[in-house]
């Protein structure tokens, strides 16, 4: 007997799509029935089901077409593979960055939670992309957070091994990252228990191979150094004649590095500390004359001390590159990076004439100085230095209601600095405030306060990075992990973080360091940067320069022109070409002051001295003093102590200390037309007197009035 020939299940299906009125040639038969997950033969089939399925297959076609699109837009973190048949797979990517500034991140795909399923699921359903939006969002940032979490451990160890090979790299530090970062982009990682245990291993041959790509290009990056960085090596004759001796101090803040500098710089003959603040500078200045040693110091404003120092203090934009000496300390050499102010660091690198140079920072600076030591045929030696006391960050936040004494509430703007002092005023504490825009002297003035109880707690910028002596300070509390840079608002890089975080427990004052955030969404960020994770080297890791007097000179003879503007944009043309070693520091800055002082008649020599006094160049009245003194140079007149009020408000005190202090810093190079020197020096004593004033009367005066109140009402 023959055997029954079973009905294809596609035939049922196209005649049920008949009898509902549809044309199945405009109907996917095969999608249908894994839709309604019928076997290919034999099925029965029943019109209402076929119904459901269709307007359901509907929704979720306009779902994928347009609802899909939509949720990558709100959620980016979500991805979306879209079978045959309309069904989705999910997963969730989570970043995890293995160095800082977003430059190299782990991806990782994560399955979605119960309750991410179950909203997204929803959404199809309805074709609705909006629906329990919210409840999305914060469920799959809970996600990443918890995926971070779980893969602490194997990703911190993956950092540490990156971190090693950084540093054996060194200079080619840039070229390792980009092979490791095009592997990583191209190689997401799906999240499951065993990921844990195996994700080192897994990464070891990348970065073995990133390793060699470096290796590779090593020996033709270097034979470009030598031609690159030649003339400028040479320039600095006293420094190419001593066979110098390059000592990386190398370690996080707190971890004794500078210390160690200054105690080699104190047995040294002669010496020099190049300092990153003029504060910077004064501290160590009192430090080596408290020793016993004939000391100076040096500032673009000023000097003081022995006539004919063994060992000078100076800010390091006025680095003798002449004098030979035994030793010199660059501190804070990742400043090096910095677009303003890196060209005093280049020059100092590669210029100060000292035996040995022990540079002093954090290991961002790595592949600069070892680039630096190889273009100069000079021996190097790095230093590991670990921190001294640890540092615990506290995963609870710290509102400003429950800041203690002893801490340090940091915030990136002098407005929001105000603002939480004057919160923190009204809770009754005494407050301390450091900022950029004060002088030195009334930052140090209000560290003393912090230090000798007279203030409990302190609000600063990140201005208590470098340097100020905070002994008490144990907890640093972040308002904020993000700040304007100048150019635009952007999140704290994970070097920023741990320099500042770095000042919290100060060895010898502290067991522990402590940081903690004002805002929950600042913890992971934080414990981040804390983590370990290491820095990226700049994207662009030329070094800044900017021209000297000789230059200037030069190229102006050579193009016979007075004008400081032409010759600073021939400069910039003829020595950043592609493939140079170098990029201009503030070159549009310099170009458009150099546009103002061209309109006064004085020789090149000296428009180009106005140029690059200190002064805020982003503040109208400043920039319009300026012009106004470089026009009474050329006119052959003295300039008068500026006059002040004496009633004025705390930005008015506050710019007439800069100002002063750029007719100090110009009094140095024109005595002869800035003669007013006592006067100015009396006008700045008086307006950082009357900031400090300004500072201790604030701080206190709001919290005795409410201790008033409050003791009226009992």
């Amino acid at each position: 007997m023959a055997r029954k020939r079973l009905r294809r299940t596609a035939e049922s299906l196209i005649e049920a799509v008949g009898r509902l009125g549809l044309s199945p040639a405009q109907i996917d038969v095969e999608a249908l029935r894994i839709h309604l997950e019928l076997p290919e033969f034999g099925a029965a089939v029943e019109d209402e089901r076929v119904a459901h399925a269709l307007r359901e297959m509907k929704t979720a076609r306009a779902f994928v077409e347009t609802g899909i699109p939509a949720l990558k837009r709100a959620v980016p973190a979500l991805r979306a593979v879209v079978a045959k048949d309309q069904s989705i797979r999910w997963t969730i990517r989570v970043g995890i960055p293995l160095l800082d500034a977003g430059r190299m991140d782990l991806r990782i795909d994560a399955a979605p939670d119960p309750i991410i399923a179950e909203i997204l699921q929803g959404m199809a359903a309805r074709n609705d992309p909006t629906r329990r939006l919210e409840e999305l969002r914060a469920a799959v940032t809970e996600l990443a957070v918890q995926t971070t979490r779980d893969l602490r451990k194997p990703v911190d160890r993956l950092r540490s091994q990156i971190l090693v090979d950084l540093r054996e790299v060194g200079a080619d530090a840039a070229a390792y990252l980009e092979h490791l970062d095009r592997s990583l982009r191209s190689r997401p990682f799906n999240f499951s228990p065993r990921l844990a245990r195996s994700l080192a291993d897994a990464l070891t041959p990348v970065r073995q191979r990133a390793k060699a790509v470096a290796r590779e290009g090593s020996r033709l990056r270097r034979l470009r150094d030598q031609v690159g960085f030649g003339a400028y090596i040479e320039k600095f004759a006293a420094a190419r004649r001593l066979n110098r001796r390059i000592l990386f101090h190398m370690g996080p803040t707190n971890s004794g590095k500078t210390y160690a500098a200054l105690q080699a710089l104190s047995a040294a003959p002669t010496g020099a500390y190049l300092a990153p603040l003029r504060l910077l500078a004064l501290e160590n200045y009192e430090a080596l004359s408290e020793r016993g040693l004939r000391a100076g110091m040096v500032t673009g404003e000023e000097v003081l001390g022995e006539l004919d120092p063994t060992h000078t203090a100076r800010t390091i934009e006025t680095a003798d590159l002449t004098r030979p000496i035994d030793v010199a300390v660059i501190d804070e050499i990742q400043m090096l990076s910095d677009p303003d102010r890196g060209w005093a660091w280049t020059n100092a690198l590669f210029g100060v004439p000292a035996r040995t140079v022990i540079v002093c920072g954090s290991d961002d600076a790595l592949s600069y100085v070892r680039r630096a030591a190889e273009a100069a045929n000079e021996s190097l030696e790095v230093i590991n230095f670990e921190r001294k006391s640890p540092l615990v960050l506290l995963d609870e936040p710290v509102p400003l209601e429950k800041v203690e004494p002893g801490d340090a509430v940091v915030a990136f703007s002098r407005r929001a600095v105000h603002e939480n002092r004057e919160i923190l005023v009204a809770r009754g504490h005494r407050v301390a405030t450091i900022y950029g825009a004060l002088s030195p002297e009334v930052r140090r003035a209000e560290a003393a306060r912090f230090r000798s109880g007279e203030a409990n707690v302190l609000v600063t910028t990140d201005a208590i990075g470098m340097g100020l002596n905070l002994g008490p300070l144990k907890r640093i509390v972040f308002s904020t992990v993000r700040k304007w840079d100048g150019v635009q608002e952007r999140v704290l890089t994970n070097s920023e973080i741990r320099q500042i975080a770095g000042r919290a427990g100060r060895y010898g004052h502290q067991d522990v360091g402590y940081v903690a955030a004002t805002e929950p969404t600042a913890v992971e960020p934080i414990r981040t940067a804390l983590a370990g994770a290491p820095t990226a080297p700049a994207a662009d890791t030329r070094f800044y320069v900017r021209p000297d007097l000789t230059a200037i000179r030069s190229v102006a003879e050579e193009m016979r022109t007075p004008s400081l503007y032409e010759v600073m944009t021939h400069f910039a043309r003829a020595t950043f070409y592609a493939g140079s070693p170098f990029q201009p520091s503030a070159l549009e800055e310099v170009l458009e002051i150099a546009r103002i002082i061209d309109r006064a008649r004085l020789p090149i020599e000296e428009k180009f001295i106005f140029s690059v006094c200190p002064i805020n160049r982003r503040d109208e009245i400043a920039m319009g003093m300026l012009e106004r003194w470089s026009q009474v140079r050329a006119a052959g007149t003295t300039v008068p102590a500026l006059r002040a009020s004496v009633t004025g408000e705390l930005d008015y005190q506050e710019r007439t200390v800069k100002l002063a202090s750029a007719y100090l810093w110009l009094a140095r190079r024109f005595p002869e037309t800035f003669d007013d020197i006592e006067a100015t020096r009396h006008m700045r004593r008086y307006a950082n007197d009357a900031i400090e004033h300004h500072l201790q009367q604030t701080a206190t005066r709001k919290a005795e009035r409410r201790g008033r109140r409050a003791g009226g009402t009992r």
